[in-house]
């Protein structure tokens, strides 16, 4: 595609269909800015998942927030021939190669939205590059750690809301939503992310420290189904608050509120395919059938979800689990 044609949404359309799929049901005062928002902490995050040092790593992170905060873009060629040198996925290659098309963006903000997205994007350079070198060992741990590359996404929105709508909403119950689709995305990923020698499940979970059995020996498959038990109950925490802070979304802001939703919603119904499949250990893709999909966004684009209905879905979902564990 030649550099005049490609834009933001082209680039989000590239390197992720969640939000590809969740952003356009934003109200219109918001869409670009977390199109935006979305494209500079893949930035930060490509970094992370680069074969650079963490020394390295660092340094690229926080040169990038002083691009932002400065709006000087004089190393921006240097900053992205370096980056790029390290990038292991083509698409990121690309949105590497078009960040001044998203810089551009960003630049024309206001003052006080670019001032909360650097903020929270520094946030969520640090700990990732903190947990660069330390393990996640508890669930204290990757709660840490799922606030800071995705907590603080949920907390950005929630800033972004009462810029934009005039509209409080609970920031503590915004990090659960982040974290909830983080620890989906931990879960299912968790051979993928063995294989590359990154795990993000709590060490303490298996014998030993020692992953390798659980991913490699199936006489491991019974060990493998209850720490599997424990990950799924760790984000379904994080679901019933994510719920409790979508019900307090006002009309005014609507679009926000179809957009919670359907990603929320969509990350219940991955739950739902993990749920007692040892698949998730052999590395199986996880997908929801389209119809699905098609389902959910049709119901939250027509206010299916009221807070009565979603009551009802907690309740339904969580008195099941309390007599599954009672069994």
């Amino acid at each position: 595609m030649a550099a005049a044609k490609i834009n933001t949404k082209y680039l989000l359309d590239l390197v992720s269909r969640s939000f590809a799929l969740t952003i356009p049901l934003l109200d219109k005062n918001k869409k670009n800015k977390v199109e935006v928002q979305y494209l500079l902490a893949r930035i930060i995050d490509t970094i992370e998942d680069s074969t650079h040092n963490i020394e390295d790593k660092e340094t690229l992170i926080t040169g990038f927030i002083n691009i932002l905060k400065t709006e000087n873009t004089d190393n921006l060629e240097n900053f992205k021939k370096i980056v790029i040198e390290h990038t292991i996925n083509e698409n990121d290659k690309v949105l590497i190669e078009n960040a001044d098309i998203v810089l551009k963006s960003f630049f024309a903000f206001k003052q006080d939205i670019k001032n909360i997205s650097i903020s929270y994007l520094r946030e969520m350079g640090y700990g990732m590059i903190y947990y660069q070198d330390h393990s996640i060992s508890t669930f204290e741990d990757l709660d840490d750690y799922c606030y800071y590359v995705a907590g603080t996404v949920g907390v950005y929105l929630t800033e972004l809301i009462k810029i934009s709508d005039n509209l409080d909403l609970d920031k503590e119950k915004a990090k659960s939503l982040g974290r909830f689709l983080q620890k989906v995305n931990i879960i299912k990923d968790a051979k993928m992310d063995y294989k590359e020698k990154r795990v993000f499940w709590p060490l303490t979970l298996f014998d030993n420290e020692n992953p390798a059995p659980y991913f490699e020996d199936g006489a491991y498959m019974d060990k493998s189904m209850e720490i599997l038990d424990k990950m799924i109950k760790s984000a379904m925490d994080e679901f019933k608050t994510s719920i409790e802070y979508i019900m307090t979304i006002e009309k005014k802001a609507a679009g926000y509120r179809h957009f919670c939703l359907v990603a929320i919603l969509m990350g219940y119904e991955t739950i739902k395919l993990m749920k007692n499949n040892y698949n998730i250990f052999m590395g199986e893709p996880i997908k929801i059938p389209r119809k699905n999909t098609l389902d959910i966004v049709a119901k939250v684009k027509a206010d299916y979800y009221t807070n009565k209905k979603l009551e009802d879905l907690l309740d339904k979902i969580f008195s099941k689990e309390e007599t599954e564990t009672a069994k």
